[in-house]
């Protein structure tokens, strides 16, 4: 028996905390809505297909087409969109969770640039002192080895196989 209302959205939803997560930031425009309004975001995708993803979706209630006219790619989009979203949180019109943006376009792609290339920048430096601190455990690890010599088992105990593993 099937009950008498539509089920809820059925496009898989981006998720709220994507700290740690490389994905894309993008700026999507609607031909729906008046110039200079975007929404911005994050995705694991592109901006492109964020964009497709909305034009489809039949339940949306925001009239026109999205058309993405920013994106770039960061290692935390999370972290990117967390600050992106706070320097430009004046600029915010609408619906909370609409995310739409009152800006000039060039200067908020611009100010975007900047975060991300922090970001990157900071990542890039957190994963070579991971890498380094790697090599160092590893040369700790094969110094160890190396002090623990390999003493042979008493005479007449297991001397083939020993003899077998030695030789």
């Amino acid at each position: 028996m099937t009950s008498g209302y539509q089920t809820q959205r059925t496009l898989p939803r981006e998720p709220q905390f994507m700290h740690g997560t490389p994905g894309t930031i993008y700026i999507l425009e609607n031909d729906g809505l008046r110039k200079g309004l975007y929404r911005i975001g994050a995705t694991r995708r592109s901006g492109v297909s964020k964009a497709m993803e909305l034009n489809r979706d039949n339940l949306h209630t925001i009239p026109g087409n999205y058309e993405c006219v920013f994106e770039l790619h960061t290692k935390d989009c999370g972290q990117a969109l967390d600050e992106i979203l706070k320097e430009f949180q004046h600029h915010r019109r609408g619906k909370k969770s609409q995310s739409f943006y009152d800006l000039d376009l060039d200067v908020a792609a611009d100010k975007i640039a900047n975060i991300i290339a922090n970001i990157n920048r900071h990542g890039l430096i957190r994963q070579q002192q991971m890498h380094s601190m790697m090599r160092h455990l590893e040369q700790d690890e094969a110094k160890d080895k190396s002090s623990q010599a390999f003493t042979p088992p008493p005479a007449g105990f297991l001397q083939k196989a020993y003899q077998w593993v030695a030789g």
